[in-house]
């Protein structure tokens, strides 16, 4: 999976996402703990099982914008939807998410010191 991430570290808290989170659990967990719901997995172990719901994933990327005071926009890029597909689009996500954020917190050697807002700053 490909996920875009637009963070602005604006004070002016955002969160959307496009993120097709369909499955119950990341991984495609299903009740019965495996990936797949069943036996069709062949009896393999899942990554992740019932460990993190897809709706408790949402909520982390939303918690985590609305303390950081940022703006984000998850969009998906591409997407396999295979069963399980949320397990690739959470680690896609949480890339992605990191990356921006990694890159709003670089200090701009251009900027020379200066609020990165045409305002003057970003508290009002």
């Amino acid at each position: 999976a490909r996920v875009r991430a637009v963070l602005d570290l604006s004070n002016r808290p955002h969160f959307e996402s496009d993120l097709p989170l369909d499955e119950e659990y990341v991984g495609g967990g299903g009740g019965d703990g495996s990936p797949c719901g069943g036996d069709a997995c062949g009896g393999a172990m899942p990554l992740c099982g019932t460990l993190l719901s897809c709706e408790m994933l949402h909520h982390v990327f939303l918690s985590l914008t609305m303390e950081a005071r940022a703006s984000v926009h998850l969009e998906l890029r591409e997407d396999g939807c295979a069963p399980g597909h949320t397990l690739d689009l959470a680690l896609a996500a949480a890339r992605a998410y990191g990356a921006a954020l990694g890159v709003a917190i670089r200090l701009d050697p251009r900027r020379r010191g200066k609020v990165a807002s045409s305002k003057g700053t970003l508290s009002k």
